[in-house]
């Protein structure tokens, strides 16, 4: 019998195969890039690592779960561990991250601050918390707990391009601009802290910037070498690149990355107001119209 568990690493696309055929199962033993024979579950959260994901044991401690800070036992434990109750804080996490997922964040910042209560260092928690007072448009106590994510797990690439964005939202332009850095310096393929740095650059004028930006990210996908991406990251790419194009007077080179990014991505009324101001630019009086219409009727919908 052969189960197949998700692991929890980030941005981690292998399957787990959890098999009683000695050796491992032989599909996953030849398939070694989708899948992984060994790997870790911590006692507390229950998290699979492959064994590419958790994080090395030293000599005097057992391996940490980078999620709850729980300690990380064998694979072959799983069967050992199945059903064992969780700790309250790790309760208290899970309802925190149910509530935000409702949309109920003032209430999951109550069962963050227990589980933090209980366990100081729960990483997860705190980026959960961070993410529940974004939504509640508090973001100077939503970048403390990001760094407090960070403090806790160094490496966490979610809670880092998080402060990035708080710091944005809070104008700290130099200090956000770093952060996302950081990130990408941490996982140069991850696609969202270019895009984030890419916006921050636009906001503040450096356009030139923003398109060397935005034609390093495309180029990045465009050569498969990214991770952690998402649906409309191409699309966002050539969005940001149309509108830099437009700010420095390049019109038909922006109408080719604007039309990329209404074509690919969702609709967006940016998108439709830069064209139509290309198109003006151009002398392309009809169509700028055309499109300013769309970008009146999305922005007013």
């Amino acid at each position: 019998m052969t189960m197949l568990l998700s692991c929890s690493g980030w941005a981690c696309t292998r399957l787990i195969s959890v098999s009683k055929v000695p050796g491992g199962n032989p599909v996953a033993r030849n398939d070694p890039e989708g899948f992984a024979i060994e790997f870790m579950i911590c006692q507390d959260c229950g998290h699979n690592y492959c064994d590419r994901c958790h994080a090395p044991a030293s000599r005097f401690r057992a391996p940490r779960c980078a999620s709850c800070g729980g300690r990380l036992a064998p694979g072959a434990k799983l069967e050992q561990l199945a059903g064992r109750p969780r700790p309250r804080e790790v309760e208290h996490h899970r309802r925190g991250v149910e509530l935000v997922e409702s949309g109920r964040p003032e209430e999951a910042v109550r069962e963050f601050d227990a589980a933090l209560g209980l366990r100081p260092d729960y990483a997860d928690a705190y980026y959960w918390r961070g993410g529940a007072l974004t939504q509640l448009n508090r973001p100077a106590e939503a970048l403390n707990s990001f760094e407090d994510a960070v403090r806790c797990n160094p490496s966490d690439v979610a809670a880092l391009y998080e402060k990035a964005g708080a710091l944005s939202r809070l104008e700290r332009t130099d200090e956000a601009l770093a952060a996302y850095e950081q990130v990408i310096a941490l996982q140069p393929g991850y696609p969202a802290p270019h895009l984030g740095r890419a916006l921050v650059f636009l906001d503040v004028d450096r356009d030139t910037d923003a398109l060397a930006v935005a034609d390093h990210l495309i180029a990045l996908i465009d050569s498969g070498r990214t991770r952690g991406g998402r649906q409309y990251d191409a699309a966002d790419a050539h969005s940001i690149k149309g509108a830099a194009l437009v700010r420095l007077g390049r019109y038909e080179e922006a109408l080719l990355a604007i039309d990329y990014a209404i074509d690919n991505g969702p609709d967006s009324w940016n998108n439709y107001f830069n064209k139509s101001y290309a198109l003006e630019r151009l002398g392309r009086l009809e169509e700028s119209e055309v499109a300013r219409g769309i970008a009146d009727s999305l922005r007013n919908s």
